[in-house]
């Protein structure tokens, strides 16, 4: 994934992710071992979000909210490997992809709930919990076929009303024989780095092979001014 800010040129990761010098490589099995081993604190903490819980300046005693820390604690760790890629995101995605997206769709409503602990590290923790859980439910590439592909000169025109971008890559292929190319996703963030547009887009071409490069084009909506752009390639479906 390439995160952007839209009134810069230079490429750089997306805000919304801090990158820990200190995380260590981990093979996606032993990712998933682990996440397993979370199955009973995951109960209570799913039934706390959907009780409506949110953050708070202070400290506040709430049931589940010990089993919720593991389980954002768990994706804090994780955040940093895969977006340094010292893990292969694809290989963790395919085991909880599903997961990742249920999570996902918790996090986010428990993140807009949360507004007023924003300078909080605990609202630092979700943000970065949240970063995980939306790059795993995506569906990435595996490293093997970031081998074959990828996303170069990556442009960004944005309209005059701020709420609808044009996206300009060239799509390189490096495969010796002859592959399916990957779908690309775009995703849309605002000022609060919360997502306000996404879209999975076919590639300008099914198949490459050999050292060659496709030009692509897509514009997107967005629901509210749009302020970083992220693009990567997905195995996710065109809708």
């Amino acid at each position: 994934m390439t995160g952007f800010g839209v009134g810069s040129s230079a490429s750089q990761p997306a805000a919304i992710v801090i990158q820990s010098g200190r995380a260590k490589a981990a093979k996606p099995e032993e990712i998933y071992q682990a996440w397993l081993q979370l199955a009973e604190a995951r109960i209570p903490a799913e039934q706390t979000l959907l009780n409506g819980y949110a953050l708070a300046s202070a400290d506040q005693a709430t049931p589940g909210e010990a089993q919720l820390g593991q389980v954002l604690a768990f994706f804090d760790g994780l955040a940093s490997k895969l977006f340094t890629r010292q893990t292969d995101v694809g290989e963790v995605s395919n085991y909880i992809a599903g997961d990742a997206r249920h999570w996902r769709d918790l996090l986010r409503g428990f993140r807009k709930r949360s507004t007023a602990a924003k300078e909080t590290p605990r609202y630092a923790q979700l943000t970065r919990a949240l970063a995980a859980t939306e790059f795993l439910a995506s569906d990435p590439i595996t490293d093997e076929e970031r081998s074959a592909f990828s996303l170069d000169n990556i442009r960004a025109n944005l309209g005059p009303d701020a709420k609808s971008i044009e996206i300009v890559a060239d799509l390189r292929c490096r495969s010796p024989s002859m592959r399916a190319v990957p779908n690309i996703a775009i995703c849309l963030r605002d000022e609060n780095g919360d997502i306000c547009g996404e879209a999975v887009f076919a590639p300008p071409v099914a198949q490459l092979q050999g050292q060659c490069t496709e030009g692509f084009a897509a514009t997107l909506e967005a629901t509210r001014d749009i302020t970083d752009v992220e693009v990567s390639l997905t195995r996710q479906a065109v809708a």
